[in-house]
Formats: C-alpha cells, structure tokens, sequence
C-alpha cells in the first residue's frame, strides 16, 4: 500500500526493492530532505515515526576518518513509518493521505 500510495511524490525516495523478493517488512521507510519536519507533521497528526540505526564511524570510540556520504545521507534523511500487524488498511491509507498532505502544507 505505501509502495503504491507514495510512489508518484517526487520528494521521497522509497526502497528499491527487487522484483524477485517478497519482504515480511518489520519496518518500513522513506528517504526525503525534509525528514525531521515531515516527523513533527506526522505526530502533530498522530503518527509516530523513529529514526534508526545511528552510524558507527558517528560514534567517537569507532574513531574513523573515512568519509562515508551515503551512510551520511541515509542517517539524515530516512524515517521509518508506522508498519504492524496492527495496522488496519484504514490505518495505512490516514498515513499516506498525510504525508501526501504534508508538501501542500509548507
């Protein structure tokens, strides 16, 4: 449902997921510059988003100097949204109206 819900706004980056595989998704998410602010729309609308996975080479007793933009970019611009078993169609589809609502609203 996000897949198809989402796909059309050029402002978010879905996951590129391989035509051969079927993901059980224990979370899903979105990559978008403007991931912080789309978090606080979605709350105020209750909607509870995480970040995840903080870099190692951000961590100070990993001491590394490489650069690593990607991982940079991912860290900074990725938002998981609500997926569970919980969810009802009727959860998924509040969702993506929102955050399709939350571009018109800046």
């Amino acid at each position: 449902m996000y897949e198809n819900g989402l796909k059309d706004l050029d402002w978010i980056i879905l996951p590129n997921i391989p035509k051969y595989v079927h993901s059980s998704y224990y979370m899903y998410h979105i990559q978008t510059e403007h991931r912080d602010e789309l978090a606080k729309y979605l709350r105020k609308n209750d909607i509870y988003t995480t970040f995840r996975y903080y870099p190692l080479h951000w961590v100070e007793f990993y001491d590394c100097n490489d650069k690593l933009p990607n991982t940079d970019y991912a860290a900074n611009n990725t938002l998981c949204i609500p997926i569970h078993q919980s969810l009802s169609n009727v959860d998924v589809n509040k969702i993506i109206k929102t955050i399709r609502r939350y571009k018109n609203e800046l």
